[in-house]
């Protein structure tokens, strides 16, 4: 009986080990690609599509879509996990009408990017601060803004703290601190209350596997560096990040014009939908005070 019990004990540590250390950590590092084969061609706007290199040699996919009237801003767009740059192509083609240079890219292991795997903002801000390189070569003398969704709004919230180029940051449904958001996941899809010290294993092993530190990834640290001018959208039913890491945020921010705007009943990836015109006039406004 006991050398059952011990037999059933080990092979319950060797299944745990197994998907802390060998399994799970892959979902948090590689959530999978999203392929599209959209252009911005079919919004009627001209592009370059080109193989933009990131921080560390990463080449990252990416269109550049020039302003089609004066132009008057650069705007950098960030997608969240497992997402695409196409999924912007709509709101791509109509900031380019109203004066503004457009990039948006695979984010690494993403898309048709390279990259083995996603780091959450810890390599991936040293990738928007050389698209603000290229940009402002580009473009001299324009202001460079940055939108981020999600984890791109995580990503958005570290490179606004760490380049001050960047000169206004619109973050939509992000995340105060990686720890946070990845036992809040890890607790919804598993229908499980797991503790931190599971999740936080996972993400230990994640951590060693694609050689970045989890812990340093806390937007919120980020967001008391930060001067800038930012508009904070969050829906107030979001399932997937609590409306409480939006109000945390604002609170942090260090910028004396910072704003947060609730989508009444908005999810996760339903804004556009749910918030309808008056989501949409604080999305393109906040922009327009930022150029006028």
């Amino acid at each position: 009986m006991v050398v059952a019990l011990l037999l059933l004990l080990t092979l319950l540590a060797g299944a745990f080990f197994f998907l802390t250390a060998r399994l799970l950590p892959f979902a948090v590092l590689q959530p999978g690609r999203r392929i599209s084969h959209r252009t911005p061609e079919e919004f009627g706007v001209p592009y370059e599509h080109l193989r933009f290199e990131g921080a560390d040699g990463v080449e990252l996919d990416t269109f550049y879509v020039p302003a089609t009237v004066t132009p008057r801003a650069n705007f950098i767009m960030l997608h969240g996990v497992g997402s695409c740059k196409e999924v912007y192509l709509p709101y791509v083609a109509a900031l380019a009408r109203r004066g503004f240079n457009v990039m948006i890219w695979d984010q690494r292991a993403h898309g048709k990017s390279g990259g083995a795997y996603l780091t959450y903002g810890y390599r991936e801000w040293q990738d928007v601060a050389r698209a603000v390189d290229w940009l402002e070569a580009r473009n001299p003398g324009l202001p460079t803004g940055i939108y981020g969704n999600s984890m791109g709004g995580a990503v958005a919230l570290q490179s606004l703290a760490r380049e001050p180029r960047l000169k206004f940051g619109l973050i939509e449904s992000t995340f105060t601190d990686l720890r946070e958001v990845t036992n809040a996941y890890g607790r919804r899809m598993s229908g499980f209350p797991l503790p931190y010290w599971v999740t936080d294993l996972v993400l230990f092993f994640a951590g060693r596997i694609a050689n970045f530190r989890p812990g340093q990834v806390r937007p919120i640290d980020a967001a008391r560096s930060i001067r800038q001018p930012v508009q904070l959208i969050h829906g107030d039913a979001d399932a997937n990040i609590n409306v409480a890491h939006a109000h945390r945020l604002l609170a942090a921010i260090g910028s004396a014009d910072k704003n947060l705007y609730l989508v009444a009943g908005g999810d996760h990836a339903d804004l556009w939908e749910v918030g309808g015109k008056a989501y949409a006039a604080v999305w393109f406004g906040f922009l327009e005070r930022m150029v006028r």
